[in-house]
């Protein structure tokens, strides 16, 4: 354990090193922020989000080069620089984006190469098991496809609403903000909105009912004009090509070990995905690889830490380094 906690302060600590003007605003939790100035370190406490995001895990914020904020979500509201939602990035008010704040990586926003007005953000729903159990109808629904009126969670049930979970599982998907609109404070645009990407075999009933994991991270292309996009399903990472014409839909695809059934869903599911600075190395979190399919199991030691070689010409991954299990 004490390897592990060394290997991921390492990791940690090398990202924010590297980090420029863009990562100067963090906006997380119920309302938290935190202002890091990359001029002199002075990291400072920010209450203006306070209101607004509320979110146990995953998010993700953006700012200019100079370290002004440009928005942040939480995969399914999108803020502005003033702290308002923007009209079309409403969740509650039903024009919200496809992620869930209870996944680990649910947002991570990639600026639009040749166009400094746009950013995609790219979302990884919850992919939880009281959905794929109802699938294709909305969840939640027992082992069986029986409906039932709650969702099982790792602290008891949790009663159906939509703040809770919109009984679907949607997958991996990506939504286009352009700063322009909105009289400058920007909005989602209409026409590029939760676009679904797969990262799945259509063609294989184990697949289709969750669609993804919880893990996401972006990389710098070798070309440094465009970026990959990587998650991780199963024992596959799907790399997505960004560039000036937009997002490649065809992922370039590495199935490497270790295999994480989906029979543990939604637990498997959960984790992290972090690329090294120079884009040359991936590593990856399993919280779990159980074939139990509940919430309230816990991890039973089966966690997993791995390093692989990322190579961010080809978008291909290699050589897996099992770093740490979880004995």
């Amino acid at each position: 354990m004490k390897q592990l906690l060394l290997v991921l302060f390492a990791l940690f600590c090398v990202q924010l090193s590297f980090s420029q003007g863009e990562a100067s605003n963090w906006y997380f939790g119920s309302g938290a922020g935190l202002n890091f100035d990359p001029n002199t370190g002075t990291v400072t406490a920010d209450p203006s989000a306070i209101g607004t995001i509320s979110t146990n895990e995953g998010c993700s914020s953006i700012s200019d080069p100079n370290g002004n904020l440009l928005f942040y979500t939480d995969g399914r509201t999108v803020w502005d620089r003033n702290f308002q939602i923007m009209p079309n990035a409403d969740y509650l008010g039903g024009s919200g984006l496809l992620g869930d704040p209870s996944s680990t990586s649910s947002a991570v926003i990639v600026p639009k190469p040749g166009n400094a007005d746009q950013y995609y953000i790219f979302t990884v729903d919850e992919p939880h098991h009281n959905n794929a159990w109802a699938y294709p109808d909305q969840g939640p629904a027992d082992q069986n496809g029986n409906p039932i009126g709650f969702y099982e969670e790792t602290f008891g049930n949790q009663p159906t609403s939509i703040n809770i979970d919109d009984g679907f599982n949607n997958g991996f998907n990506y939504t286009l903000v352009d700063l322009s609109l909105n009289g400058g404070f920007g909005d989602v645009v209409p026409t590029e909105k939760n676009i679904h990407l797969i990262t799945y075999d259509p063609n294989d009933q184990s697949h289709v009912p969750y669609k993804c994991a919880e893990k996401i991270t972006a990389v710098e292309h070798a070309d440094g004009d465009s970026y990959w996009v990587i998650t991780h399903f199963i024992d596959t990472f799907y790399a997505f090509r960004v560039d000036s014409n937009g997002v490649n839909p065809n992922a370039v695809t590495s199935q490497q070990t270790p295999f994480i059934t989906t029979e543990g869903y939604r637990r498997n599911g959960i984790g992290y995905l972090k690329s090294s600075p120079d884009g040359s190395k991936l590593a990856i979190c399993h919280a779990q690889n159980l074939d139990t399919p509940s919430s309230n199991t816990a991890s039973g030691n089966t966690g997993s830490l791995w390093l692989y070689d990322f190579d961010n010409l080809t978008g291909m991954v290699n050589n897996p380094l099992n770093l740490q299990n979880n004995t």
